[in-house]
């Protein structure tokens, strides 16, 4: 398993972060399948805008990158809008 780290940049409030960080978060649950190899996710508002940590089984790093960014992808297009064009 592999931690990957994505950020989300953002010029919404704080306020506004962290309701997105808790949207993509769910989203991403919500798209996962297995051959994703989500194990873990977690979302939080960051100074820049939401930051990401997906945990995915994957037998390197670079198709760990390509799962989580895919997953990413579909979970964005679900969510809609997010504050200040996330989505």
């Amino acid at each position: 398993m592999l931690a990957v780290h994505l950020t989300l940049p953002t010029s919404a409030p704080d306020s506004s972060r962290e309701m997105a960080a808790a949207k993509v978060q769910a989203a991403l649950w919500g798209c996962a399948d297995p051959d994703d190899g989500l194990e873990h996710v977690r979302a939080l508002a960051v100074p820049d805008g939401i930051g990401l940590v997906l945990y995915v089984r994957a037998p390197d790093e670079a198709a760990a990158q390509s799962r989580a960014q895919d997953l990413l992808d579909r979970a964005l297009a679900v969510t809609g809008r997010l504050p200040s064009g996330l989505g």
